[in-house]
């Protein structure tokens, strides 16, 4: 019990962290590239910025629902089964890649649907249309996965990080890593993790509880991204394989920190294309098709090679 407690602490030591780190990194980022000083009341380059905002959203008056509260729950239920390295996972199960996709589509869902409700406990009616809008971008994600489950044969993500001990898997998916990428990229866009986005808002952009309610739902949109990072470096990055002498979680931290940037990066450069039909254009037109094009081509190697042994 005592180990299970440890490990949890763990865990929320590390997310608090990055959660701080990531949001200090967005808005130094956006203020360099705007030409700006960012946020002047801290000093010490702004090193105090994350708390001081998270203090002006507690001050403001905030009315939180059930689904905020699930929200928030589901949030950290999704790292119990995602193994941070070897050793630091709550839940081993042969089944770990499938229970944490499913929990994070929850969490998706959970968010739109929270953005759209009114006071009166309405639903807007281009909620479902908003869910379909970010779950295109997930099926080129989805495809990607099944692409990898399929060369490791399995659906444990401590298994597909042993199993790349000589190399990456980015080296037989290149073509999946480039749409796993550039789905997260997409999604940061829909989520609003760095500016107010039409999912996030939209025609409900008067939304009540913009305190407490406020606060999860940023912290659960930081939380999807932070669990997509570490799936991307899981999957196609070795996860905590240590590289030569250095050890594989300072490997696993320098990779998070550096997709990170680099997708905060590429958000900025790319900052004009923020309607949602033009993603959603593109997506359909590029991230489906070339995902669809990396399926067929692995399932044709596992063919030929694990039914045929002609490879």
């Amino acid at each position: 019990m005592l180990i299970i407690l440890r490990k949890i602490f763990y865990i929320l030591i590390l997310l608090v962290l990055n959660l701080y780190i990531c949001e200090y990194m967005s808005n130094k980022l956006s203020a360099r590239m705007e030409l700006r000083r960012g946020y002047r009341i801290t000093r010490a380059a702004s090193i105090g910025f994350p708390i001081i905002r998270f203090l002006k959203f507690l001050s403001v008056d905030s009315k939180i629902n059930i689904w905020t509260f699930f929200i928030f729950f589901l949030s950290f239920l999704m790292w119990s089964t995602v193994p941070i390295t070897s050793n630091l996972v709550l839940v081993e199960n042969d089944y770990s890649l499938l229970i944490s996709i499913i929990i994070y589509i929850g969490i998706i869902a959970l968010l739109l649907f929270n953005s759209a409700r009114s006071s009166s406990g309405k639903v807007f009616s281009e909620t479902c249309k908003k869910i379909l809008i970010l779950f295109s971008f997930i099926v080129p994600l989805l495809l990607s996965i099944i692409s990898i489950v399929l060369v490791s044969r399995t659906l444990s993500l401590k298994e597909i990080v042993n199993s790349q001990y000589k190399y990456w898997n980015i080296t037989l998916q290149p073509l999946g890593f480039l749409t796993f990428f550039t789905s997260i990229l997409f999604q940061i866009k829909l989520l609003g993790i760095s500016r107010k986005s039409y999912l996030s808002t939209g025609a409900n952009i008067g939304k009540e509880g913009k305190g407490l309610g406020k606060i999860i739902e940023k912290l659960s949109a930081y939380m999807s991204i932070f669990f997509l990072i570490i799936i991307i470096n899981i999957l196609y990055l070795g996860g905590w394989q240590n590289l030569y002498i250095i050890r594989g979680e300072v490997m696993l931290a320098v990779k998070f920190y550096f997709i990170f940037f680099i997708l905060l990066l590429m958000d900025k450069i790319i900052c004009r294309i923020d309607n949602y039909k033009l993603l959603v254009r593109i997506n359909w037109k590029f991230l489906i098709p070339v995902s669809l094009i990396n399926f067929a081509v692995t399932v044709g190697f596992f063919i030929m090679k694990d039914i045929y042994n002609l490879i």
